[in-house]
């Protein structure tokens, strides 16, 4: 799609249901302000030359701070929306858009998918206005009337809407007497045609502070999510005399032991290789080196113990564990329980998050000879704020 698009931001309430110290626009979602996520969206779906934000003149220098961008423009909006609207659309005038969508700065949770298609529709009309369904039983009250409005006519009216710049201009410009609470019913008054599109319902107004922090939780869940990870762990111990074998700080009766530098914890091992790789913190070797005598023969639930903190330091969890311990003997399908168990209260998450299970080799290599055994170890890690 050639460019040849500006989107007005419109930041010109001060929102007094919400908060008469600042306007919403201004709060933060996560670490930027409402505004900038909404203003960042734009800039980022490379859609549009230009952005004009409107903004009250008691937050004029505030705002204008916000923006280095030499592609954004702030300038002063008038004493309702409609004439904010116009000052932006008179600004805009100088950079002569072909389209241009018009946006409330406090709807920060559209998707560019809906700019594509609002900018897609606009090649054929006038306007382009997104809207939702209403689902909700809907009733009339007033002058302690009750009665009841059938929703199949309704239609819940959202921002961006999108226009031919010169229409929605010459519309502004002939309205002098109608106020409106969108663009879209200044150009319908002058006859002209309203196409209507599917909108999003992610796509809502933050008008109290229930939406505000509901629209918190979208944003932590959105990082959370955007921020997983995968940690591969391996270690592999070979057998020495013995009467005991020490799996998952299990200790299980067998006719061998596994030689190491410390307790030769091959599952335990592997498990904070993984985890320290997921964190992108090295592995074991570079924490615990088996050159050091200090770690000679420490018990692994002190390396277990440290990537637990280390996890919660990173603000990291672990979402799920995958073990495969490879070995002839022992068999694994008898201990599993108490291995799962050891591990998730090492790590103090939920068993349910954590799957042991054992192969061989089919008698081939040393393992196959039984002269050791092997441990692999899959992690996924997500964020915990």
């Amino acid at each position: 799609m050639q460019k040849n698009n500006l989107a007005i931001i419109l930041s010109g309430g001060i929102g007094k249901r919400f908060d008469k110290s600042k306007p919403k626009q201004f709060y933060k979602l996560n670490k930027k302000t409402i505004i900038e996520t909404s203003v960042e969206k734009f800039i980022s779906s490379n859609l549009f030359n230009y952005i004009i934000v409107v903004s009250h003149k008691d937050f004029f220098k505030f705002t204008k701070n916000l923006f280095n961008n030499t592609s954004i423009k702030v300038v002063l909006g008038g004493e309702n929306r409609q004439k904010s609207v116009f000052n932006g659309l008179s600004a805009a005038k100088s950079f002569n858009p072909k389209y241009v969508l018009i946006h409330d700065a406090v709807r920060p949770f559209f998707s560019t998918n809906l700019l594509k298609r609002i900018l897609n529709k606009l090649e054929g009309e006038i306007s382009v206005i997104p809207t939702v369904n209403v689902y909700d039983s809907v009733r009339y009250f007033k002058n302690k009337k009750y009665s009841n409005v059938f929703r199949e006519n309704l239609k819940l009216i959202q921002t961006p809407q999108g226009f031919c710049f010169n229409s929605i201009y010459e519309a502004h410009k002939k309205n002098k007497e109608s106020i409106h609470t969108d663009d879209s019913m200044i150009l319908y008054e002058l006859k002209n045609k309203i196409r209507l599109i599917k909108g999003e319902k992610m796509n809502f107004k933050i008008t109290t502070k229930e939406d505000y922090n509901i629209g918190k939780l979208i944003v932590k869940e959105n990082n959370n999510m955007s921020d997983i990870r995968v940690g591969t762990g391996f270690d592999v111990h070979k057998f020495k005399k013995g009467k005991k074998l020490k799996l998952f700080g299990i200790t299980i009766p067998f006719d061998k032991s596994l030689d190491g530098h410390s307790d030769a914890d091959v599952g335990f091992h592997s498990i904070v290789d993984a985890i320290l790789g997921g964190l992108c913190l090295g592995d074991i070797g570079n924490h615990f080196p088996p050159t050091d005598n200090k770690w000679k023969n420490k018990k692994s639930i002190f390396f277990m113990t440290y990537v637990k903190k280390l996890l919660k330091n990173e603000k990291f969890k672990v979402n799920n564990l995958d073990v495969t311990l490879i070995c002839e003997k022992p068999k694994v399908s008898q201990y599993q329980k108490r291995f799962i168990e050891s591990v998730a209260k090492a790590l103090d998450i939920d068993c349910r998050k954590i799957n042991i299970k054992g192969t061989t080799t089919e008698k081939l290599g040393f393992l196959g000879r039984e002269e050791g055994i092997a441990c692999q170890v899959s992690v996924t890690l997500s964020k915990n704020d």
